[in-house]
């Protein structure tokens, strides 16, 4: 498997084996930070350092839960690949589809993102915050579909890459969660997202939302536990559930056992 990432101006191609093995293709010889840079993304993208274990032992306790970690043995979270990716996205979405957002996302990158190719097939990255905050209005309408969007959009980017970026996967999740909300174009959906998507931070997910109620009742039939008791089970590891929940309910092979 081949993906881009995007380092500095340029874009590497990191290529995974069978057993994880990280190959960088890149157009120079990279330093050892830099390989270092993209090793670590490539784990915050597929989850590869996450210790699952407080959720897995939890999710043991839960009868129909654990049902569904047995059936999805080793299961990791897919992030998107760069804060960039995942804001964008996300801020795409406040009052549209995903897949508007999706594919206005695909032509942001196709079109603004750093590029290799690699055996004759043309990889990209997605681009910077930066790239993107600098676009004019002009451009950005275009890219966002109406100027009320594009605004937003502007905002938003401006707002999150005024952040630390790493002081947003390591800082206190309370913390991080309040700078996101302060951010104009953020809403409690938008930063949760960010929060459980991009930054991989499991503490909460937007277990009232009709996704997650309608995960939960695959999980535990029509009467699930609700919001309250399910953060009160997996305390900071129920964005886990809220993932597992939705990605893997449906790979079991015979039914869930009813819950008691």
């Amino acid at each position: 498997m081949r993906k881009a990432f995007r380092l500095g101006a340029e874009a590497v191609v990191a290529e995974l084996g069978p057993d994880l093995s990280l190959g960088v293709h890149s157009g120079r010889a990279l330093a050892r930070e830099e390989r270092a840079e993209i090793e670590r993304a490539v784990s915050r993208w597929l989850s590869l350092d996450d210790d699952m274990s407080g959720f897995l032992a939890s999710a043991e306790r839960d009868g129909p839960m654990a049902h569904v970690v047995r059936a999805a043995h080793g299961l990791h979270q897919v992030r998107f690949a760069s804060l960039a990716e995942g804001t964008v996205y996300f801020t795409l979405t406040q009052r549209s589809t995903q897949w508007y957002a999706t594919a206005r996302k695909r032509r942001i990158a196709a079109e603004l993102g750093p590029r290799l190719t690699v055996d004759g097939v043309d990889h990209v990255a997605f681009p910077s915050l930066a790239t993107i905050g600098a676009l004019g209005d002009a451009e950005l309408i275009g890219y966002a579909g109406n100027r009320q969007r594009a605004d937003r959009l502007r905002t938003v980017v401006a707002g999150v890459a005024a952040l630390d970026e790493e002081w947003l996967h390591t800082g206190a999740y309370d913390e991080v969660r309040k700078a996101l909300l302060a951010v104009p174009g953020i809403g409690e959906f938008t930063a949760q997202a960010l929060l459980l998507r991009v930054l991989g931070r499991p503490d909460d997910a937007p277990l009232g939302m009709a996704q997650f109620e309608a995960a939960a009742r695959a999980v535990y039939g029509e009467t699930p536990p609700g919001p309250a008791e399910l953060r009160a089970h997996y305390g900071r590891w129920v964005g886990w559930w809220a993932y597992y929940a939705r990605t893997a309910s449906s790979w079991v092979a015979e039914p869930l056992p009813v819950a008691a």
